[in-house]
């Protein structure tokens, strides 16, 4: 029995080293990307590495920007494998809109701000906030008010919190995102550097009066949720507006043109829901790879979902579930500002200017018989090819 004991032992002993050799040594030697597979299937997210993808790709010669499938990955503890020809005319076509706003921007920083942008002592500010999947390789610079919450819905996922977008509701989703996902400032310096330098890095904008329109109507207007007024701050701006203006309504919730005259009265634009997007995402010293836009949400979304290779696991989800407030709609903006003083409307202009320059923004009203134009023709040093659907 003894001797019978020693060799199993013995046996099962060489059975691990053949294992263990097979699979260290001779199976990269034949298959380059094994150890990259190994780490996709021991993922206990399941998410697909960007090193691992590339190397699958490489091996079976697959187009880049390949797009593959989501619920076939979903159905298989394995990773996506093409259903369809890439869609080159959706990524050149991104591709080409990236150059566009890109091109605005560096101009823009220049001619503004003075700015050698992206030169390569810059990069000494970073954005405000900021979140990282490393396995993507991935950066998102947030700003308040364009669809954040959305994206941190879709962090969740290739983080491997969530099994879906829907899984939690708004308040979970933030703190979750907070707690969970890495944010750009935890890293040392020498790091945020490498990272802002090797990761795709991408931020959104939004048109300057759309933003705080959707910021009036989320924290102080009368559509606001309980849970947003109730938060000290808000509740106590609402007071402040109406004992200065005595203009509110009984009920005590100012109207949109008291809540604009305060922030411009007071200066009062240190709210993350309302500061300048520019003072957030410091475009002219971070170089975005991705220049999104809240007016072209969704493609850019698919764009950068599609860069990363996540497309296959997370669909940017919609606006149901978020505090949605369709304050981007032209006629929507139109019919909120057209009843401001013009020299209301000129005050926040000047406040949100660079936020209109630098991404190319315009708004256009019609005010006792005038058509005011933002930005005014002296503004506009160059012509903007960017367009917002």
């Amino acid at each position: 029995m003894p001797c019978t004991r020693r060799t199993l032992i013995a046996a099962f002993c060489c059975s691990v080293v053949v294992f263990v050799t097979y699979a260290v040594i001779v199976e990269p030697l034949v298959f380059p990307d094994a150890l990259d597979m190994v780490a996709v299937y021991s993922s206990h997210t399941g998410a697909i590495f960007n090193h691992a993808w590339t190397a699958v790709k490489s091996r079976y010669n697959l187009p880049r920007d390949l797009v593959v499938d989501k619920r076939e990955y979903q159905n298989a503890n394995y990773p996506c494998y093409p259903t369809s020809p890439p869609e080159n005319t959706f990524i050149q076509r991104q591709q080409k809109i990236q150059h566009q706003r890109r091109h605005l921007l560096q101009q823009a920083c220049h001619q503004y701000l003075g700015s050698d942008q992206f030169s390569a002592t810059k990069m000494e500010k970073t954005p405000e906030v900021a979140f990282l999947l490393e396995n993507y390789h991935l950066l998102y610079a947030q700003t308040a008010k364009i669809a954040g919450t959305s994206w941190d819905r879709v962090l969740l996922v290739l983080n491997g919190v969530a099994n879906s977008t829907s899984q939690f509701g708004q308040s979970e989703t933030i703190d979750l995102t907070k707690i969970t996902v890495p944010r750009l400032e935890n890293y040392k310096h020498s790091d945020r550097s490498f990272i802002l330098s090797n990761f795709t890095t991408f931020m959104f904008t939004r048109h300057p009066f759309s933003r705080l329109l959707s910021a009036y109507h989320c924290k102080v207007g009368p559509d606001a949720t309980e849970e947003h007024v109730h938060r000290g701050f808000y509740d106590l701006l609402r007071k402040r507006i109406q004992k200065k203006y005595q203009r509110t309504k009984p009920d005590g919730i100012p109207n949109f043109r008291d809540f604009a005259q305060y922030l411009v009265d007071t200066n009062s634009f240190s709210d993350p829901h309302w500061k300048e997007n520019y003072k957030i995402v410091s475009p002219c010293d971070v170089d975005y790879d991705v220049i999104g836009h809240f007016e072209t949400l969704e493609e850019d979304a698919r764009y950068i979902l599609t860069s990363v290779g996540a497309d296959c696991l997370v669909e940017f989800p919609t606006s149901e579930g978020s505090a949605a407030t369709n304050s981007s709609h032209t006629d929507t903006l139109v019919e909120h500002y057209k009843d401001l003083p013009r020299d209301l409307l000129e005050g926040l202009y000047e406040r949100y200017k660079l936020d209109f320059l630098l991404f190319g923004y315009s708004f256009e009203v019609e005010i006792d018989g005038e058509m005011l134009q933002l930005p005014p023709p002296i503004d506009v040093k160059f012509k903007s090819k960017v367009t917002h659907e």
